[in-house]
C-alpha cells in the first residue's frame, strides 16, 4: 500500500543536552595570581613610603646631624566602571523545544530550559572577558600615550616591541596590568605623574621552543638580589602566556632531563623556573617577574564579576533584561622591582 505524506517534515526527536561554549578559566578573580582591593567606588589613594639612612662618626652630645630621610607619596587610582547589558526577548523562542518549559498562559513565556542552559552562559561569558582584560587590554587614552613615548634601548625607554603588542591589544575600559606598567600616573616612580613605568625592562624577540629557555633566563637574571631571595608568600613569580606551557612540555620532550632543570613542574598549574613558579595567564607577548602583591586589581566588590541581574523591563513587558555592572582598575607598587619582558 502506498504512504503518502504532505507537509514540512521535521526531526521527531533531539540531543537532550545544549552543548555549551568553553569559556576559559579565571583565576585572577579567585585571588590566586595578583592582589584583590576591594571596597572601592570611583578612586582610591595609595601610599608609598621608604626610608634612608647614612652613618656618620658616633656623636655622645648634642644631636648634630640628620642622617634620616623619610619619604610618603600618595597616588590616586581611578576606578572605570562599565557593563554588560542585553534584552531577552523569548517570544523569539516559540516554535523551538524551549516553548516546552514556558508555564501555561499567554503571558507566561520564560522558558526554565532557556534560564537554565543558555542564559547561564552570560556570567562565565563575563568572567572570562574580564580575566583577559586584566592580561590584555588598554584604554583609547592609554593605547595614545604609549605610542606617543619615544622608543629606546636602554633602561627607562619603552620598546618599539611593547608599542605594537599595546596597539594590537584589545580596546578596554580599563587597563591591564602590562598597560599600567608601561604607563602610569603614580607619584612613587623617579619622574612622579603621567608617564612611562619605572619596570625593569628585558628586551625580547619570538618566543619559541628553540629559544623559551634563554628567554627566561634574561628575565630570571633581571630579578633583583633582594626579590629573588623572598620565599613563602613573598616570593616573587613569572606571570606567563598560557602558550609557554606548550612551549615548555614541547621542549622537556625533546632535550630531556638537563632541560628540566629549569623548567620543573607536572602540570598546567605546577611549574617552575629556577624555583620560580610560573603562573599561566592571558598575557600576549608579555612576560611579567613579581611579587604577586605588587600588582593589584582594584575594585568595588568582587562580587559584581558574578551578579547577573535579570528582571523584568517595566510596563508589563514579556521581554526581561540582563545587566553585569562593574567597577575596577590595575595598579603597580614598587615599580623598580618588577620585570616586564618585551617592555
Amino acid at each position: 500500500m502506498a504512504v503518502s505524506y504532505t507537509g514540512a517534515k521535521v526531526a521527531q526527536s533531539e540531543y537532550p543536552d545544549i552543548i555549551q561554549e568553553v569559556y576559559s578559566d579565571s583565576p585572577t578573580f579567585r585571588g590566586e595570581t595578583i592582589e584583590i582591593v576591594e571596597g572601592h567606588k570611583s578612586g582610591m589613594d595609595i601610599y608609598e613610603s621608604s626610608a634612608s639612612v647614612t652613618f656618620s662618626a658616633a656623636n655622645y652630645g648634642a644631636v648634630t646631624a640628620d642622617n634620616v630621610a623619610l619619604s610618603t607619596e600618595k597616588s590616586t587610582v581611578d576606578l572605570k566602571t562599565f557593563n554588560v547589558e542585553g534584552i531577552i526577548d523569548e517570544s523569539s523562542l516559540f516554535g523551538t523545544r524551549f516553548e516546552k518549559t514556558m508555564k501555561a498562559g499567554a503571558y507566561e513565556v520564560v522558558s526554565d530550559e532557556f534560564d537554565k542552559k543558555v542564559l547561564i552562559q552570560v556570567q562565565p561569558a563575563t568572567s572570562a572577558k574580564l580575566e583577559n582584560g586584566v592580561w590584555n587590554g588598554a584604554t583609547t587614552a592609554t593605547k595614545a600615550a604609549i605610542a606617543a613615548l619615544t622608543p629606546g634601548a636602554g633602561q627607562g625607554s619603552i620598546t618599539a616591541g611593547a608599542q605594537a603588542l599595546v596597539a594590537a591589544m584589545p580596546t578596554t575600559f580599563f587597563d591591564s596590568i602590562p598597560a599600567t606598567m608601561l604607563y602610569n600616573n603614580s607619584q612613587s616612580k623617579a619622574v612622579p605623574g603621567a608617564g612611562l613605568g619605572d619596570y625593569l625592562k628585558v628586551t625580547g624577540t619570538t618566543v619559541t621552543a628553540s629559544n623559551i629557555v634563554a628567554e627566561y633566563v634574561k628575565i630570571y637574571d633581571a630579578i633583583p638580589n633582594d626579590v629573588l631571595v623572598m620565599t613563602g608568600e613573598d616570593a616573587p613569580v613569572i606571570f606567563a602566556p598560557k602558550g609557554d606551557y606548550k612551549l615548555i612540555k614541547s621542549v622537556n620532550r625533546v632535550q630531556g632531563a638537563a632541560l628540566q632543570e629549569n623548567f620543573v613542574g607536572s602540570n598546567f598549574n605546577d611549574m617552575y623556573f629556577n624555583d620560580i613558579k610560573i603562573i599561566f595567564v592571558d598575557l600576549v607577548g608579555f612576560r611579567i617577574a613579581a611579587k604577586k602583591d605588587h600588582l593589584k586589581l582594584v575594585m568595588d566588590l568582587l562580587s559584581d564579576s558574578s551578579q547577573l541581574i535579570i528582571e523584568k523591563e517595566a510596563n508589563a513587558s514579556t521581554r526581561r533584561i540582563v545587566k553585569i555592572i562593574n567597577t575596577m582598575n590595575t595598579w603597580v607598587v614598587r615599580q623598580n622591582w618588577n620585570v616586564l619582558y618585551n617592555g
